[in-house]
């Protein structure tokens, strides 16, 4: 989410509601939705059932209920908007420990027992330890337990602690954009635009940068900066970056085909929740060759906190696809706390000097200094050097004079559609 939002809670709830109330209702059997609807009277989940999923309550109010050893039922409460029901199943394997039963009208936001083994696996493993060990000993009390007394009084406290808990974490919000962004992505919601890189010395378009947007049905088209980081911890990330991978590779490929020039490469990021997948290398391979793009027409963008992970798969990886011919960038370069060591250990071909040194690098010595630095650094090294972020003709000329020669930026272009970039081209910047 973005981070300069200073709205009061107040507004973010009046937002979420008419954020709801414009979403149509979806059939429940269908995995496809942002919200499950449940009818009153019908039952959610049952004691015993063996469950993959946990509901936030959007809407509505849902009644608790158990079936002790002896057959007797015993009514545990209810739970209205802001509760989380269903949530010891996505933690362990274990069966339901209750009935839920819908008295209302409800609708709900789903976390799959996937979405959450993702989360644990971004987050530290003393976490994902803590948690299951305080979910199995909370079971093995239930099953202990010979009598278990009516707590309607306990209950309603509870719900209210875990609606503050809820409002003060966000994580509805977070809940509702990853369900809403699983579906953009299985409806064609999400786009790509692209920005040239510019070859100084010429004028002339070298490549271009895939940048991914969402053009949301509600609230229009939202920053990368505020659906990119959740779906990074939510996992979705991977299936978004492979089709990513798949549509600038197309578009690419129609653009080198209109302007004859085989020399245009295009530039994809990745994250490092991407390289967790062992297959990676497999896809990158089969859809160039699905759509006809070269290897060397390929830049795989990652960022330094990728390889800081030191990782054997990821090193692995990155060896075979600059064997195949990709060059392999890193993307703002220099921002991230860490030793230099792993420009040795890794198959790095290029960095992109990050945009706030570009930015202040006329006005501050500081900047300035980290960008000679970089530079000599890639000098030294064989790297090649991008400037990103570049607004101005002096910062183009002090580039030059520094013997940087590719850059990306306002001063040439904003991101665009593939159908804009082609009048781009058209009107003499290839």
């Amino acid at each position: 989410m973005n981070s300069g939002n200073n709205n009061s809670a107040a507004e973010q709830s009046s937002d979420l509601a008419v954020s709801s109330s414009l979403i149509p209702a979806f059939d429940p059997s269908s995995s496809l939705q942002v919200e499950k609807l449940y009818r009153a009277g019908e039952f959610i989940m049952s004691q015993g059932d063996i469950g993959d999923s946990a509901y936030f309550i959007q809407s509505g109010r849902v009644q608790i209920s158990l079936t002790r050893s002896d057959g007797s039922k015993l009514l545990m409460g209810q739970r209205g908007a802001g509760s989380l029901i269903g949530e010891m199943a996505i933690v362990d394997d274990g069966p339901r420990s209750a009935s839920v039963q819908a008295i209302e009208d409800c609708r709900l936001l789903e976390i799959t027992k996937s979405d959450f083994t993702r989360a644990l696996r971004n987050s530290s493993p003393i976490v994902g330890l803590v948690t299951r060990l305080i979910l199995l000993r909370y079971r093995d009390v239930l099953q202990r337990s010979d009598i278990i007394r009516d707590f309607t009084g306990m209950a309603t406290v509870l719900e209210q602690q875990e609606r503050v808990h809820a409002e003060e974490s966000r994580v509805l919000d977070l809940v509702r954009m990853a369900n809403e962004f699983r579906v953009a992505a299985a409806r064609q919601q999400l786009l790509l635009e692209y920005q040239p890189f510019i070859d100084m010395t010429t004028g002339a378009v070298i490549g271009f940068e895939a940048l991914m947007r969402w053009q949301h049905p509600v609230r229009g088209k939202i920053g990368p900066d505020q659906f990119i980081p959740m779906a990074e911890d939510t996992g979705l990330i991977v299936d978004a970056t492979r089709w990513a991978f798949k549509e600038a590779c197309t578009a690419l490929k129609r653009i080198q085909d209109r302007t004859g020039n085989r020399a245009l490469f295009m530039s994809i990021n990745f994250s490092a929740t991407d390289f967790d997948e062992p297959d990676l290398f497999d896809y990158l391979i089969s859809t160039l060759a699905e759509t006809g793009v070269t290897a060397e027409s390929v830049h795989l963008e990652i960022t330094e906190r990728l390889l800081l992970r030191k990782s054997e798969q990821v090193l692995r990886m990155l060896q075979q696809c600059r064997a195949q011919g990709m060059q392999v960038a890193i993307d703002d370069f220099g921002i991230a706390y860490s030793s230099l060591s792993y420009l040795h250990l890794y198959p790095v071909s290029i960095l992109k000097i990050d945009y706030s040194f570009i930015k202040n690098m006329i006005s501050d010595r500081t900047s300035m200094s980290l960008v000679k630095t970089i530079l000599s650094l890639c000098s030294n090294m064989g790297f090649k050097s991008i400037a990103e972020g570049v607004e101005t003709q002096d910062q183009v000329d002090l580039l030059l004079e520094l013997e940087c020669t590719v850059a990306q930026g306002y001063r040439f272009a904003k991101p665009m559609s593939e159908q804009a970039l082609m009048k781009f081209l058209e009107q003499g910047h290839g």
